[in-house]
């Protein structure tokens, strides 16, 4: 089991890591889009990733949407009893 202060460090160590990540991620991200959509046209690239956008929230949110629908269904159920 590792002690308070390995686990401390661990955490330490993690945000670095983390931060120096999102600093890359910042530096090498936006010009990559910028690039992207000079070469393909805002319009396209928008559209496209509004169309990816649309069928991640679908697949993830699908469970949460079905449980919520049968709390409808279930309380319209006993309603009409």
């Amino acid at each position: 089991m590792p002690t308070r202060t390995q686990v401390i460090l661990c955490w330490a160590l993690f945000a670095i890591a983390m931060g120096l990540m999102s600093a890359l991620a910042h530096a090498i991200i936006p010009p990559a889009i910028g690039a992207l959509q000079s070469m393909i046209g805002v319009g396209f690239l928008g559209a496209l990733m509004l169309v990816a956008w649309l069928c991640l929230a679908a697949y993830g949110y699908r469970p949460l949407l079905h449980r919520w629908l049968a709390r409808r269904r279930h309380s319209r159920i006993r309603q009409g009893q």
